[in-house]
């Protein structure tokens, strides 16, 4: 049973862009079934295992700046 109650998530969620900059990011599988997603720009990361996500690696401020400024990505994030 959810905690969040009935019908609050109905739709997936996809993590395709870095949530702070816009670039996509960049995916490798680990040992144990963990993925790790990596944001190339700003240098945030984000361990993927089964039902959770959490985040491991802050962004880099002046990396995420530089990349927001360049607009490395024209697609909005997803």
């Amino acid at each position: 049973m959810s905690t969040l109650g009935a019908g609050r998530r109905s739709k997936c969620v996809e993590l395709t862009q870095c949530p702070y900059d816009h670039t996509p990011i960049t995916a490798e599988a680990c040992s144990g079934g963990s993925v790790v997603l990596t944001c190339p720009a700003c240098e945030a990361a984000w361990e993927w295992h089964g039902a959770w996500l959490r985040r491991f690696r802050e962004p880099d401020r002046e990396k995420m700046l530089a990349a927001r400024a360049n607009g490395k990505s024209t697609e909005p994030a997803t």
